[in-house]
């Protein structure tokens, strides 16, 4: 055999077990699950395939969210996946999850309940009643940290006034909540899985920096509204930790969405918004705004606590692309709105 025929046979030879690879890993591959029998999960309306892979990886019910992306991609599935709460039955597999939520069919489980990422009180509370959770009447605004003073709970209220409402610490997650639950259970369990998520590794993480917990939470809930790739998460969360250890005002958009409706389905920023009257408003009052202005999840945490050094002072999003639009100048910011807006 000489050396070309060498080189082609070893190529057929990777490529081959490449695709076996490939097959075993979407139709056999599974990890060791949480749950039996029956697995809990959510996709709230609108959810893009990263966050679903991401979640799905998470709770383990798949190894790997770049090969789940990758699969439903290449299979021309992912404007097929529909919103819903499924039950998946173990074992699973990427083919088997794939056609279970392009298909819509299995969606069952009326108790599954979904936080998404960067979801308010508002609209938490919102999706509770409409889904018969708790009462028309409940107001989840009600309720404050003072509220689950517990032993478990000192951590994460440390350094807060005790009066602030729990916005920030219903983690984002899918739950299974069985009817009959009072209000406090309800929020017990979200803030019970804050905990979990942030107790180790994480929480220590932020005692170390110099920003306090609160802090970090604040930043992190500004960055999963203002930016979406993990990279420009990073970067803004530079630029406003600048503009905030130089006494520059955040100007953030998004508090201004907050400070109005406190909610983001709601909101359209007309100019006149920018001069309402309200600590939230980043616009007229420096610093960060009093309590965080949505529940950010971990990617956002993790931008606040590992911010991306760059030189740039303004960033803005393409309307078109969803892109980040980073400026070193005001000058420069200005020609961008102008093109990208």
């Amino acid at each position: 055999m000489n050396k070309k025929q060498f080189i082609r046979t070893s190529l057929f030879i990777i490529v081959c077990i490449s695709v076996l690879l490939f097959y075993f890993l979407i139709n056999v591959g599974t990890l060791p699950l949480h749950c039996q029998d029956q697995c809990n999960f959510s996709i709230t309306k609108g959810e893009n395939l990263k966050s679903i892979s991401q979640r799905l990886k998470s709770k383990n019910y798949i190894f790997s969210s770049f090969l789940f992306q990758f699969y439903v991609k290449a299979k021309g599935l992912e404007k097929n996946i529909k919103a819903g709460d499924y039950q998946f039955i173990s074992p699973l597999t990427i083919t088997n999850i794939t056609e279970i939520i392009t298909d819509g069919k299995l969606a069952q489980n009326n108790n599954s309940f979904l936080i998404a990422e960067g979801e308010t009180m508002l609209e938490i509370e919102e999706n509770l009643k409409e889904k018969g959770l708790i009462d028309s009447s409940s107001s989840l605004k009600e309720w404050k940290a003072e509220d689950f003073l517990e032993k478990k709970y000192l951590d994460i209220f440390s350094e807060i006034p005790l009066d602030v409402s729990l916005e920030g610490y219903l983690f984002p997650d899918s739950y299974h909540l069985p009817r009959g639950l009072e209000e406090e259970e309800i929020l017990s369990i979200f803030i019970d899985n804050f905990v979990t998520k942030t107790e180790n590794d994480l929480f220590f993480e932020i005692k170390e920096q110099k920003r306090s917990f609160y802090e970090i939470l604040i930043m992190a809930s500004l960055l999963e509204k203002e930016v979406r790739e993990e990279t420009d998460k990073r970067m803004v969360a530079d630029i406003l930790w600048r503009r905030l250890d130089t006494n520059f005002p955040l100007q953030v958009d998004a508090t201004i969405c907050y400070a109005k409706f406190q909610s983001f389905k709601k909101c359209s920023l007309a100019r006149e918004l920018f001069e309402l009257d309200s600590p939230y408003n980043t616009y007229l009052y420096k610093g960060l705004p009093p309590t965080p202005i949505n529940n950010p999840g971990i990617e956002s945490i993790q931008a606040a606590l590992n911010p991306l050094i760059n030189d740039y002072w303004y960033y803005m999003t393409d309307r078109e692309t969803g892109r980040t639009i980073f400026s070193e100048t005001f000058e420069k910011h200005l020609e961008s709105r102008g093109k990208y807006l």
